[in-house]
């Protein structure tokens, strides 16, 4: 097999090859950080339509760096083949769609498995490859997950339920995907034989809003949502407001406890029986808390941020500004560990968005290739698993795939 694709050496996936077909967030989310960890990921696309997410404006180009793109309909005879003789060479393909709906289409994990018995497979769903007909087969998006798996009903206003944004639930399922085919892939070094992963994305969402579910489940207690912005269950964690912004804080540890309510003048609450010596958090319930609470309101409303946060930081006690956009690039903690980078876009435009995270000490990882165009990288990755120039022309003239080609920079 001669190598058209020049994959530059970096991170700890390097040499890894990754396969991908999903849209919009969290399929590619996971897609994305192995690209950005040193892995090969090649993108596919639908030749009839491309990814939804190319008509927003700016994520895009976030969201598919460092990634090849192949336009192919994978479910049509001549496509099934081309993309089976591409999972021999893969590590990992990763998609997302209605359910089964890749075994409904005749691309079963056996017929993945004939062609590449190691191959770690990631099915990503909305509810899963199996369960009851009248859910399996539904379509799913972040709020559609976050409802279903009680995450949403916790969030909010004691008024009103709010799903969590920006598109909580893609990203977790993202963060899951990634993290369940590191596992997988670390079993087959060890025994040869691939896996297939089912990630429906209400239990992901489910397992993350276990905290307060777990009350319910073992005591019938239902916590409410939150109040101003503040945690549902402990007074003196959340948001406050100072004379010129927000601050959040957790008072937290008896030390930290101590010293809030002497700085707030209610220290005689201490080694009460409401607020025993050792105590570390004052429950909502606590008949002291609203008293609690209140003071420290009066203790942020009479402080501009600045000064609350260097009287936190003397009491030991966790707090933190909420920064507006305007305020992340040119803070130093975020310049000193470069949390921000700029790349060019493949019109040669200047780009700029998050770092890759973490950081890898020993194998650093990077950003070195922008969004590639659709179809863009069509002809080289057919050309690399044995298709000649002949061959991909037929393919592209029956609509089997689509050519693309790299802009001119401006």
């Amino acid at each position: 097999m001669t190598k058209k694709l020049q994959t530059p050496k970096f991170g700890p996936l390097s040499g890894m090859r990754v396969v991908f077909s999903a849209i919009e967030i969290a399929g590619p989310f996971s897609a994305q950080m192995f690209a950005e960890w040193g892995a090969e990921v090649i993108w596919i696309e639908n030749t009839a339509y491309a990814d939804t997410i190319r008509v927003q404006k700016n994520y895009p180009e976030l969201s598919r760096r460092n990634l090849y793109a192949l336009s192919m309909n994978i479910f049509k005879d001549e496509g099934r083949e081309a993309f089976l003789k591409l999972i021999e060479t893969a590590d990992v393909f990763i998609e997302s769609s209605k359910g089964p709906a890749f075994a409904r289409r005749g691309i079963t994990d056996e017929v993945m498995w004939e062609r590449n018995p190691k191959l770690v497979i990631a099915h990503l769903s909305g509810f899963g490859q199996y369960g009851d007909d009248e859910y399996t087969n539904r379509a799913a998006y972040n709020t559609i997950a976050q409802a279903f798996s009680g995450y949403l009903i916790q969030n909010g206003d004691k008024d009103q339920p709010m799903a969590a944004f920006p598109y909580t639930a893609d990203y977790i399922c993202g963060f899951t995907v990634t993290s369940s085919v590191l596992a997988a892939i670390y079993n087959v070094q060890k025994t040869g034989k691939g896996e297939s992963i089912d990630i429906a994305m209400y239990e992901a969402m489910l397992r993350v809003g276990q905290y307060y579910m777990i009350d319910y489940f073992n005591g019938g207690e239902i916590c409410p949502r939150q109040v101003k912005g503040r945690d549902p269950i402990w007074a003196g964690c959340g948001l406050f407001n100072c004379k010129d912004g927000y601050v959040v804080t957790e008072v937290v540890g008896v030390n930290q406890m101590i010293e809030m309510f002497k700085t707030l003048g209610i220290e005689h609450l201490l080694g009460t029986e409401e607020i025993p010596e050792g105590t570390q958090l004052i429950a909502r319930e606590n008949r002291y808390a609203e008293e609690f609470e209140g003071g420290l309101e009066k203790f942020f409303a009479e402080r501009n941020v600045e000064e609350a946060l260097a009287a936190l930081g003397e009491m030991k006690i966790a707090g933190a500004k909420v920064l507006e956009f305007t305020e992340l690039e040119d803070n130093p903690q975020y310049i000193a560990r470069e949390s921000f980078t700029e790349w060019e876009t493949l019109s040669g435009r200047k780009f700029k968005g998050p770092n890759v995270m973490p950081k890898f000490k020993n194998n650093p990882c990077k950003v070195w290739r922008p969004m590639p165009n659709q179809g863009m990288d069509t002809t080289d990755i057919l050309s690399e698993i044995g298709y000649s120039e002949e061959q991909i022309n037929e393919l592209a003239e029956k609509k089997l795939v689509k050519i693309g080609e790299a802009p001119k920079k401006n």
